[in-house]
């Protein structure tokens, strides 16, 4: 295709517009080139994220520095201080400044000691590795999934040469968490040993443990070892507190069906023992059982001779016929028994698990006004929910007053705000893709519209070079019989191949034959 043949011809069509014309071709071409613009802006905006965050003057600048020299397009926000570069190249860029030597959410490590400098005293010696040891617990610290920032500060006392002017060390550590992620009690006590193990003469207890809104996570947490029976002070408040809020549910769900949502509130105070205790309980019968027996027999036989005796007095004396007993002979048996008794007596051991309800209080608050009757009637009902045992000091307190609803009144306005300007923005977003879909529209029929006027001229020109006769003009009567002149009706042939020649050189080369016809047309 010629260009300059082209330009020549655009110069010339432009030339043959009226005034008015030309000022809106002007004004729907500025518009459609604005339209364009809107559009790829719309369509190929980049959604941009944060890189770094709470970065003082010096890092930001040097980090923009850096990403100029890239040629990446970044955004700053908050007065400077947090650097927003686009989402997909987040993790990328971070890679590429890390291994640039710019990470300014964090200082150097063990790297401070790579290079030696000549003239450092003890004091810089002990302060630099003061430096890499934090930022090196901070690194530790901060590979925690919960975790997105740490700081570290440790306090080593110097060494003495007295053991009784030792001073102990001490740590703090500052973290910041992700949002709605909350750490385990293990997982402080990971990071108050983690600390402890990593410098000299540091005791667990001597770590701190603060998040970003001040509180002191490590207080929370039992540094003892574990026996199996001791519950750390949290354990404890967190199983006291589920089993309040398990019956505050179980309350609440079964008033809000009768009062309707909103209309009640349940709140249950429980008093639970964690002690371990065994109590043994030992009962005596009134009747006696034998708890032993001992049955002892006891049998001797003796035997009397009076043939002789020994020399004395007794042998001597003489004897009376009747009392001689010599020969004969007796048996002596005896028997013992021995019983001991016990009382009857039962033993029983009892041992109570720690988490023993001691006492439950109840407080039950219904918005509005009501009677005596369903006062007793709701305590009724929460006497059998939770369970209640007066002998064991169980209290229920149920009030009835006006609810105050205006902070979720406000609530409920701003979310409607919100809701609102959210369905504007979606209308005005619909407006415009059918103000440029319309725009598209009317700018194509407009060219459809001017090809096919130009395409009719054409037509216009055609038919005043070579008039033809319309085939359709001829009287149906010559077709049918041979009225019709075979001169004429070869004329006609002629024209008509003449007409279709002409149509066929025009559809194959257009701008040739309207070049022709213009020509034609100005001779004339």
């Amino acid at each position: 295709m010629d260009l300059n043949k082209l330009v020549r011809q655009i110069s010339e069509k432009w030339s043959s517009l009226s005034t008015a014309k030309k000022s809106a071709a002007l004004v729907m071409g500025i518009a459609f080139v604005l339209s364009l613009i809107m559009l790829s802006r719309w369509v190929s905006d980049t959604s941009y994220a944060p890189l770094f965050t709470d970065l003082d003057a010096r890092d930001a600048s040097a980090v923009v520095e850096k990403l100029k020299e890239a040629g990446v397009a970044y955004k700053l926000a908050d007065q400077g201080s947090t650097v927003l570069v686009p989402e997909d190249r987040v993790y990328e860029l971070r890679l590429q400044l890390a291994s640039a030597g710019i990470m300014p959410i964090g200082g150097m490590g063990f790297e401070l000691f790579d290079e030696t400098k000549l003239g450092m005293t003890d004091f810089e010696l002990r302060l630099n590795y003061q430096r890499a040891l934090q930022e090196e617990l901070r690194r530790t610290i901060v590979a925690m999934e919960e975790v997105e920032q740490a700081r570290v500060h440790l306090v080593i006392p110097e060494p003495s040469v007295f053991i009784e002017e030792q001073a102990e060390a001490s740590a703090s550590v500052v973290i910041k968490l992700h949002p709605l992620a909350k750490l385990k009690p293990e997982q402080v006590k990971g990071i108050i040993f983690l600390v402890a193990n990593s410098v000299e003469n540091l005791k667990p207890e001597n770590v701190n443990v603060i998040d970003m809104s001040g509180n002191i996570l490590s207080e929370e947490v039992a540094l003892e070892g574990d026996t199996g029976l001791a519950i750390s002070r949290l354990k404890q408040q967190e199983l006291k507190r589920e089993f309040e809020k398990n019956l505050e549910s179980r309350v609440q769900r079964m008033l809000e069906r009768i009062f309707g949502p909103g209309k009640v509130v349940t709140m249950i105070t429980a008093d639970l023992n964690f002690d371990t205790r065994q109590v043994t309980r030992i009962e005596y019968g009134n009747d006696g059982v034998v708890k032993s027996e001992q049955i002892v027999r006891e049998e001797s036989v003796s035997n009397s001779n009076s043939a002789g005796g020994s020399a004395g007095t007794d042998s001597n004396l003489t004897t009376y016929p009747g009392l001689d007993r010599a020969g004969e002979s007796s048996n002596h048996s005896s028997e013992s028994i021995q019983r001991q008794y016990e009382l009857d007596k039962a033993q029983e051991t009892v041992i109570y698990a720690p988490g023993e309800v001691e006492r439950l209080s109840t407080a039950v608050t219904v918005d509005g006004q009501l009677t005596d009757q369903q006062i007793a009637q709701i305590k009724e009902l929460v006497t059998a929910a939770i369970g209640y045992y007066p002998d064991r000091g169980d209290q229920i307190t149920v009030m009835s007053m006006a609810f105050d609803r205006s902070f979720a009144e406000e609530a409920r306005a701003e979310m409607e705000q919100q809701a609102a300007r959210e369905a504007e923005q979606k209308r005005v977003r619909q407006y415009i893709y059918a103000a440029l879909t319309a725009f598209a529209l009317l700018l194509a029929f407009i060219l459809i519209l001017t090809a096919r006027r130009r395409a009719g001229r054409l037509d216009v020109a055609i038919e005043d070079v070579v008039p033809v006769q319309d085939v359709s003009a001829v009287p149906i009567e010559e077709e049918e019989g041979p009225q019709l002149d075979p001169e004429k009706e070869r004329k006609i042939k002629m024209r008509e191949k003449k007409r279709q020649d002409v149509r066929k050189i025009v559809e194959e080369n257009p701008k040739e034959a309207a070049e022709l016809i213009r020509t034609w047309l100005s001779e004339s």
